[in-house]
């Protein structure tokens, strides 16, 4: 045995490697003769994901990006490899990333702040999270939809939130994620170009033929997606980016950089008016809102104002555009009376209330409302589409539920602005975090019509904007210790109120 050992010890790396690389390439010339498409694209990306998780593992934030990588493409690989549950990856992701930040600790204390992870965003989501363990109590509830049901909102959803405020804490994290967040948009977007120009591919084809096709292709025109799960996710992300990189462009001076911001806010407008989703106008158009209130310039919040009520009468009393079939779409959600399926939807929600009324706790954690339906099939028996997030609260949680989560969104709101007037100094960096904010307001709201918020990468981009807003003093005392700037920003005339004192020393 000790004569094997060594034996083995004693063969040349550049053998193992030479091994290594004829057993790789057997594997790769199997899978495409069987067409093992998944198996060939594993082993081509195994070689370089060992790269990137060894690099990783010295580099947090680097783990941190993979992730958000990941997340934003998940629909796409899920789609083209025709492989459902691949987002446990993910959670396998974030596992990885909070062990690779408690050893990057244990050697760099100096660079990473495990105490960002405990703050009003993380604290307030333990009610929450209190609330859901206490759901296994739920009579309506079983142990098998319960255990189902809790993965996202016991497991990923809180360790995305600590992990995302420990790491997103400094000014050039927050720059460079500003561009890759505009990079990836770009992908999104040149998908959508083709699905316009070239039709959807062979993947996307056999996507809409399984049932899809009855909310996509519609003979009031075609709702496109782009590398999202659905038209309605992708209109609602693109909603909010046109909020941020809009108002993020709008007060930034270095050109090369407002442009970057300008093409990716444009982006987002025709991306959400292709997706055709209606519901997502509430998203600009909350943000803008928000923004007004919280600009504390006058000359600002008149224009922003005019802007909004501008884009409201433009859809809700005129006829213009009527032409286009997205544009008539789009004007029908300003006109709900006559929108069917927004007629369906509260009949929908009148039936849930009805239910509702002998389960204050929700019919459990991924269960829903049941109902009968008599068609020329006979009696069907189905669930009650939520056809929104709320409303998918609603009837797992109940009415409890239901208003525990919006109070607490309230509240994580509210909290936002205030850091944002009034502990943040610098305003480059206010700017950026009011972008924020008034996108994270506008997903919110839209999470009454639709269901983006709840899915990704609407939801990791919500909780890397909070973790920012949350760290929001740290990073400005950062930037004035160093006396530096986030972007080059246009001379801002901010009634500035005097922050606390104390301001620069406390980590929320």
């Amino acid at each position: 045995m000790a004569h094997t050992t060594q034996q083995i010890r004693n063969i040349s790396p550049k053998v193992i490697t030479f091994l290594l690389l004829a057993f790789g390439l057997m594997f790769m010339v199997y899978a495409l003769i069987f067409q093992k498409i998944l198996l060939f694209a594993i082993i081509v990306g195994l070689p370089l994901g060992v790269i990137i998780l060894t690099y990783s593992i010295q580099r947090p934030r680097m783990s941190y990006l993979l992730y958000g990588a990941y997340t934003f493409y998940l629909t796409a690989i899920m789609r083209y490899s025709r492989q459902d549950g691949l987002s446990v990856i993910s959670d396998g992701l974030l596992i990885y990333m909070t062990i690779s930040i408690l050893f990057y600790y244990v050697k760099n204390k100096n660079d990473i702040r495990l105490s960002n992870a405990i703050n009003f965003f993380t604290v307030t989501y333990i009610a929450w999270f209190l609330y859901i363990l206490i759901q296994f109590i739920n009579p309506a509830s079983d142990s098998t939809s319960y255990i189902a049901g809790i993965r996202g909102w016991l497991l990923s959803t809180p360790i995305l939130y600590f992990v995302s405020c420990i790491l997103l804490d400094n000014p050039k994290t927050l720059k460079r994620s500003l561009i890759i967040i505009g990079i990836f948009t770009i992908t999104a977007f040149l998908k959508l170009l083709y699905q316009k120009y070239r039709w959807f591919d062979a993947a996307e084809t056999e996507w809409l033929m399984g049932g899809s096709w009855y909310t996509h292709i519609l003979s009031s025109g075609i709702r496109y997606f782009s590398i999202y799960s659905d038209a309605g996710n992708f209109g609602s992300n693109m909603g909010m980016i046109s909020i941020v990189y809009g108002i993020i462009a709008f007060h930034t001076s270095e050109k090369w950089l407002r442009i970057f911001f300008s093409c990716i806010a444009l982006m987002g407008i025709v991306g959400m008016i292709m997706s055709g989703t209606r519901g997502a106008m509430i998203v600009p158009l909350g943000g803008l809102a928000l923004y007004c209130l919280i600009c504390k310039n006058i000359k600002i919040m008149v224009i922003s104002a005019l802007a909004v009520i501008m884009l409201y009468a433009f859809f809700a009393f005129t006829e213009i555009g009527d032409g286009n079939a997205l544009i008539r779409r789009m004007r029908t959600a300003f006109r709900p009376q006559e929108d069917t399926s927004f007629n369906v939807r509260i009949e929908n929600q009148k039936l849930i209330a009805e239910y509702m009324r002998t389960h204050p706790w929700g019919a459990g954690l991924g269960k829903g409302v049941a109902r009968v339906n008599v068609n020329s099939d006979g009696v069907v028996e189905d669930t009650i589409p939520p056809d929104a997030f709320y409303v998918d609260i609603w009837i797992q949680t109940g009415t409890i539920g239901l208003l525990i989560y919006i109070s607490m969104c309230i509240a994580i709101i509210i909290y936002s602005c205030y850091i944002i007037m009034f502990r943040v100094r610098n305003p480059g960096l206010r700017n950026i975090l009011t972008a924020f904010i008034c996108g994270v307001f506008g997903i919110w709201l839209n999470g009454y019509v639709g269901r983006g918020m709840g899915m990704t990468p609407s939801f990791f981009m919500v909780a890397a904007s909070l973790a920012f807003i949350m760290n929001g003093p740290y990073i400005d005392r950062l930037l004035r210790e160093s006396k530096s700037e986030i972007l080059n920003t246009k001379p801002v005339s901010y009634t500035h109120l005097r922050a606390h004192e104390t301001a620069a020393n406390i980590v929320c």
